[in-house]
């Protein structure tokens, strides 16, 4: 059953798929909806579940689920995300590229290949206090402070000693 995501309570569990590159509002209009559809549709166990999909930043599409009333099953996480390789195949997206990291620079997302990002470091075009988003979340509450510094994150090891501490 679909419901609007800010509905959703702050436990609900979350899977964040990042393109590759902004998502025009056409596209972002198709995803929302026809993840209304998919979300109307989906279940566990013969079983609706409660969830709601956004598009956050105009690069993240957030599918989320109330595990309070269902918990969705392996079954039901393998066809949400062949629905996301479905939608990335129709707008020609690879939704799943985690070759790529998602940095908050100047008040927008840029996507820096995994590649650079040493380089952009030694530059200093990327530096510890450079916002990550945190990609890895699991709960929706988790999404009021996704974005924290690289040194913090899973990208600190990338620094030098003397920035890392």
């Amino acid at each position: 059953m679909y419901v609007t995501f800010n509905t959703l309570p702050d436990d609900a569990k979350i899977w964040i798929y990042q393109a590759g590159r902004e998502l025009t509002s056409d596209e972002q209009q198709l995803i929302l909806s026809m993840g209304k559809v998919f979300m109307g549709q989906w279940g566990a166990h013969g079983q609706p579940l409660t969830a709601s999909i956004d598009v956050v930043k105009g690069y993240f599409v957030v599918i989320s689920v109330d595990g309070s009333l269902q918990l969705p099953s392996g079954c039901s996480i393998d066809e949400s995300v062949a629905f996301m390789r479905r939608l990335g195949e129709q707008l020609k997206i690879n939704f799943f590229d985690r070759t790529k990291v998602p940095l908050w620079i100047n008040s927008s997302v840029q996507v820096v290949p995994m590649m650079e990002i040493k380089q952009n470091i030694k530059d200093g075009k990327v530096h510890q206090e450079t916002q990550l988003f945190n990609t890895l979340i699991q709960k929706k509450g988790g999404l009021s402070n996704w974005i924290v510094p690289l040194k913090n994150s899973w990208l600190a090891g990338y620094l030098p000693q003397t920035q890392a501490k």
